[in-house]
């Protein structure tokens, strides 16, 4: 492979793999627990979401925001176990299951 293309190549990876933690999270802040997720923030325990905000127990989750316990999901919001509820029967049900608040009002 010509030397030129490989180093092109080697840069373009390292750019894109600078953010990536020992998790394999890129840009995600505010995780914990999270294992290859890309744009998940205040989030715990989630694995393979993708731009994801306060969701909890995830995988393969895409665009969705304060969600526990789902799979699968694209752009959900308010749902727990893969069913929507309103957002006050949402906050109600994480306090029965003994998950605190999502939402930026930490874990």
């Amino acid at each position: 492979m010509d030397q030129r293309v490989w180093d092109e190549f080697t840069k373009l990876k390292m750019d894109h793999m600078r953010d990536r933690d020992g998790s394999n999270n890129y840009s995600c802040f505010e995780v914990e627990g999270c294992r290859d997720c890309n744009f998940v923030y205040n989030s715990h325990n989630c694995f393979s979401c993708h731009n994801c905000d306060s969701v909890v127990e995830c995988v393969s989750c895409i665009d969705c925001h304060n969600c526990a316990l789902c799979v699968g999901l694209k752009g959900a919001e308010f749902q727990i176990l893969n069913i929507q509820y309103g957002e006050a029967e949402y906050k109600d049900r994480l306090t029965k299951l003994g998950i605190a608040g999502t939402g930026g009002d930490g874990f």
